[in-house]
């Protein structure tokens, strides 16, 4: 992956408290961005509303065993991490037909 061949995608081992650390963070932005929607600081809002999504999807990030070095990477980490689950669910699907309704064929196998 070109990403990572360039240094703005790096995998590593990530800490159970690098990854909490990264949720509370998420969690203390989603609360300022509240706050914010309260006192019609709508433009305060949205800042902080992303940092709350940046900062949860770094923790999945994290847990996945890779770090950004820049938000463009997130969003291209995330995105790869979007096709697993796809990948994951189309599985899912094909297996409950083949279990439960004895639908299956060669191309979904």
């Amino acid at each position: 992956m070109k990403i990572i061949q360039k240094g703005k995608l790096k995998t590593g081992r990530y800490s159970n408290e690098m990854i909490l650390k990264e949720l509370n963070v998420g969690r203390n932005d989603f609360k300022t961005a509240e706050k914010s929607i309260m006192d019609k600081n709508y433009k305060g809002a949205t800042i902080q509303a992303y940092y709350a999504i940046f900062h949860a999807v770094r923790a999945l990030l994290f847990k996945a065993g890779y770090r950004e070095e820049s938000h463009f990477a997130l969003k291209v980490a995330f995105r790869m991490l979007k096709d697993v689950f796809n990948t994951l669910e189309r599985g899912m699907n094909l297996r409950e037909m083949a279990d439960y309704k004895e639908t299956f064929s060669e191309n979904g196998a």
